[in-house]
């Protein structure tokens, strides 16, 4: 199973709605969504179109970031998966786990907010203190999966799961301070564990799309496009990711004509090696028109690309 990672911006949440009927298609895809805003608008849209393409995302309720950041479990989120439990049976729920998760309080929250019926995910970014505490009491809260950075020694998290339930996450993005850097960038190994996942022992595997794990803000005007675009050369090899970036990069001005520069380049690769995503169709479409739909469409069509992709490798 995939379990793709990401904080409720959005376009990152518009990439996932209109690619629920596919994911749900697929049936191996699990998307893991940290909100950053109430659920109201474009999450809940985000939400009903997967639980009606039959996907079960899992919703995190302490997120580390953004208007709802709370140590604990956040009182707006606790409230909405009581709300919606109401039509709704399949909500799952998500919290990070790190060395200051307070998870006396955690498990009292559990108690006192939610019902238990929903099952849970762990994801661990970090190991406890009292990891026995955590494990015995949510052992008791339906917790289904248990998400292990790869930055940490799988042993701590071992007494948590079965080899089905255990999920290694990866952060393949070569995170940049400025887009200009990517201009002489290399490709590289974006997920290897889409090949390694079941012999490694994980029951899945899961990534940061295009965006990485590292939160930021956004919201600027870039001197430079870049379009991260992730393939696979060839069945049964890893993932990569490309860059492909514009030229004229010495100030802000025309940020359209610098979208097509680095459009260009990537239609010439996905023509050289006959990449026929969706997404890469409807970059095709912009190159040919000449348009520029924006910074934040071309941040989904990248996700979009990305999810389509492992949805494929999953599916062969």
């Amino acid at each position: 199973m995939y379990f793709p990672y990401m904080r409720g911006k959005q376009y990152e949440l518009l990439a996932l709605k209109e690619l629920a009927p596919t994911l749900g298609r697929n049936g191996r895809i699990v998307p893991v969504i940290e909100p950053i805003k109430s659920p109201d608008g474009g999450l809940q849209r985000c939400l009903d179109a997967l639980w009606d393409s039959g996907v079960s995302p899992i919703l995190v309720l302490n997120p580390a970031v953004g208007d709802l950041r709370s140590t604990g479990l956040s009182s707006v989120l606790t409230k909405y998966v009581n709300d919606v439990a109401t039509t709704r049976h399949d909500v799952r729920i998500g919290v990070l786990s790190n060395e200051n998760l307070d998870v006396s309080r955690l498990l009292d929250e559990f108690g006192s907010m939610l019902d238990g019926r929903h099952e849970l995910a762990l994801i661990h970014d970090g190991v406890v203190e009292d990891a026995d505490q955590l494990r015995l009491g949510t052992d008791q809260l339906n917790r289904r999966f248990d998400l292990v950075s790869d930055s940490l020694r799988p042993r701590h998290f071992r007494p948590f799961f079965d080899p089905s339930t255990g999920v290694i996450m990866h952060d393949g993005f070569p995170k940049e301070e400025r887009n200009a850097a990517y201009l002489n960038r290399e490709e590289s190994v974006f997920n290897e564990d889409v090949i390694f996942y079941t012999e490694e022992g994980w029951g899945g595997f899961g990534d940061y799309l295009t965006i990485g794990k590292e939160w930021s803000e956004g919201g600027f005007t870039p001197r430079a496009v870049a379009i991260h675009w992730t393939y696979q050369p060839a069945p049964g090899k890893p993932i990569m990711i490309r860059h492909f970036t514009s030229e004229t990069n010495g100030d802000l001005a025309n940020v359209g004509g610098k979208f097509l520069e680095a459009v260009g380049k990537l239609v010439s690769f996905l023509d050289q090696v006959d990449i026929h995503t969706a997404a890469a169709d409807v970059m095709r479409s912009h190159l040919a028109s000449s348009t520029y739909p924006g910074l934040g469409i071309v941040k989904k069509l990248s996700i979009q690309n990305h999810l389509e992709l492992v949805a494929g490798i999953l599916s062969d």
